[in-house]
């Protein structure tokens, strides 16, 4: 039975984000809906930790500007990656 409140699309694009320390990435989005997104990454964040995204790339290729923040709820490492979900605030 399925908890969530939205509905995940899948979206197999990157978005830029800017961490609490004041780091730039690129991460990879596994999906996204109203509440949040499923990102991967070879960088391990801690639950609580809040991430401001920047831009994000679009089907059609374009990136565009975003004015998100959110909170990472949870992290589970896969094959020297780590994926993470991150709830928006």
């Amino acid at each position: 039975m399925e908890k969530r409140k939205h509905k995940r699309i899948q979206y197999g694009r990157t978005v830029n984000v800017k961490t609490q320390q004041g780091r730039d990435l690129k991460l990879e989005i596994l999906d996204y809906s109203m509440g949040g997104m499923g990102l991967v990454g070879h960088t391990l964040f801690r639950p609580g930790d809040i991430l401001e995204f920047e831009s994000i790339m679009t089907l059609d290729g374009d990136v565009r500007s975003l004015e998100l923040k959110g909170e990472v709820r949870h992290i589970q490492e896969q094959f020297q990656e780590f994926s993470f979900g991150v709830s928006f605030l």
